[in-house]
């Protein structure tokens, strides 16, 4: 249904409330509002939006509108809000807009209303969003001791876990920061310091001595309340990646091409491509399986390019901070990981955490959880030091998998995998596999590897693969050679995985998983480090490209180990 713009309104013009309330301004930044209607084309049966848009726009944004309309003569060339005739000369382009559908249905207009309307939710939304965490304020922030990092931000702990920093002059994210390895340093009547992992330095100066003590308290609270949330659990986020609003331009032509990674405890998810837009719609579902209280869900968006995806911000929500059981919807700001990411914009994501406490232990009896190098010692479990139910899996996927459509990206019944699971570590002799469940069984295959203590490309080799990666033109020896010294278990495992991984990409025209699909899903839990941390995570788009680079040269490799 088309919408045709009936009316458009200047309601006066105001001061910038928003951004007094939360950064305490004594500027008198002044807006015009706006509202604007809706009504249906002639004879159209169904109903047009009952509300009105009401939002907020600077003299700029109207100045930038006006150049961007061809072709009309409008009352004025050039808008001051300042001017003593500034309320009559805004009403009389209203009254144009209002009365001329050309510009109504013009490109111009319609982003005008969409970006306009989108940033003042922006600024309503970071009040919201820093209304209730544990506690907020503007800080002065200086990064190891650096005065050339000296700046004015205003903090905010949220969930207990993570440290956010807002500028104050445009209210962006610039950064944020786990307080999961965070130590309080020390602190003297204003100032306090803190440091994040073995290199990182922060010292924060409040106003007052008070307020100095509460952040140093509220500080400590947080660690003790991350140690509790240290526990091992069975349990499943599920998740939709909504939309998107207010993105860095990253292309030529002013606007994106944004597509989001989602990743949670060595699984991910790769969204669509939604091209040419800073505003995207996505509305794609996701769930990942939790083993760990603690863990977080991560999300990183980029802009696609033919050579080079460009990165627009990160989000991250530790999942103890969600209600269990229960859905929430939360718009995130989206943040930089270092002071020359350009990085603006927010996501809405729908999430919902379960979980049970899991207190048991791998089994040594057990076949998920124990390593291929301890697998093969036991005869009765593992043939030419490849554990039997891998085989068993590729026979079924050979016979029932090779043309299911999105085999290993859709996501089976948690409930069944974990049935299977259970089967297969009792006795994967007994274990009856079945057809129409072959979406269960491809996650109880993944699981294996996501399960596995030593990752088949080795916790050792992990640097090697990352720092080959940055090699303009990497040969295909160079990867052979660092296979090459994979244990002989890990190397008789690839020897069975890579032929029916070739199977799988064969059939790409029915199953619609080619290489770059099956490194996506099996990527992180082939490659990973024995310790992950943020700057690994960022990693994970190399770590995709390497597992594709071995998919893709499969037979070559397998030739030569």
């Amino acid at each position: 249904m088309e919408l045709c713009t009936t009316n458009i309104q200047c309601l006066g013009i105001k001061d910038s409330a928003h951004k007094k309330k939360i950064f305490n301004s004594s500027s008198n930044t002044k807006v015009l509002e706006f509202q604007v209607r809706y009504e249906n084309p002639e004879n159209d049966e169904d109903k047009p939006p009952s509300e009105p848009i009401i939002f907020q726009t600077t003299q700029s944004a109207i100045n930038k509108l006006i150049t961007e309309i061809y072709n009309v003569n409008l009352p004025l060339s050039n808008f001051s809000i300042g001017s003593s005739s500034a309320l009559s000369d805004i009403s009389l382009l209203c009254q144009c807009i209002s009365s001329t559908p050309k510009i109504q249905k013009s490109l111009a207009f319609v982003n005008f209303i969409e970006t306009e309307n989108n940033l003042c939710k922006s600024s309503t939304f970071l009040y919201e969003f820093i209304k209730d965490s544990n506690i907020s304020g503007v800080l002065t922030k200086t990064k190891n001791k650096n005065k050339r990092t000296k700046k004015e931000r205003l903090c905010a702990i949220k969930y207990n876990r993570i440290l956010y920093y807002f500028s104050n002059n445009d209210k962006k994210c610039k950064g944020l920061k786990f307080l999961d390895d965070c130590k309080v340093l020390g602190k003297s009547f204003n100032t306090f310091q803190l440091s994040f992992g073995s290199n990182e330095t922060y010292l924060f100066t409040t106003p007052t001595t008070e307020e100095c003590e509460k952040w140093v308290s509220t500080i400590n609270s947080c660690i003790e309340h991350i140690q509790k949330s240290t526990f091992q659990v069975s349990g499943q986020v599920q998740g939709t990646l909504v939309r998107g609003r207010n993105l860095a331009i990253k292309d030529i032509g002013g606007l994106s091409d944004p597509f989001a990674i989602i990743k949670a405890e060595r699984q991910q998810y790769k969204s669509h491509t939604i091209y040419k837009t800073l505003n995207p719609t996505y509305n794609e579902n996701f769930h990942f399986d939790i083993s760990k209280h603690n863990s977080y869900l991560y999300l990183f968006l980029w802009d696609e390019d033919k050579f080079k995806t460009d990165f627009m911000g990160e989000i991250i929500v530790p999942l103890s901070a969600l209600p269990a059981n229960q859905e929430v919807q939360l718009w995130l700001p989206l943040a930089p990981r270092n002071s020359k990411d350009k990085v603006s914009g927010d996501l809405l994501l729908k999430l919902r955490y379960f979980y049970a406490p899991d207190t048991l232990e791998v089994s040594p009896n057990a076949i998920y959880g124990n390593s291929l190098e301890s697998l093969k010692n036991r005869p009765n479990v593992c043939k030419n030091s490849v554990p039997i139910i891998l085989y068993q899996f590729i026979e079924f996927f050979e016979k029932h998998g090779l043309n299911e459509e999105g085999i290993f990206r859709i996501c089976g019944n948690s409930i069944e995998i974990k049935s299977i699971k259970s089967q297969i570590d009792q006795n994967f002799e007994s274990v009856i596999f079945n057809a129409p469940s072959v979406h269960a069984f491809a996650g109880a295959f993944k699981l294996f590897f996501r399960e596995l203590p030593e990752p088949l490309f080795t916790f050792a080799q992990y640097d090697n693969f990352i720092n080959l990666s940055k090699q303009k033109n990497f040969e295909i020896q160079a990867v052979i050679d660092i296979m090459k010294t994979f244990p002989q278990s890990h190397i008789a495992t690839l020897k069975l995985i890579l032929p029916f991984f070739k199977k799988i990409s064969d059939n790409i025209n029915t199953n619609l998983m080619g290489n770059y699909n099956l490194s996506i899903v099996f990527g992180p839990a082939l490659l990973r480090p024995q310790v992950e941390d943020n700057t690994n995570l960022m990693e994970m788009i190399v770590v995709n490209e390497i597992t594709k680079f071995i998919f893709d040269n499969s037979q070559q490799i397998l030739k030569s180990l």
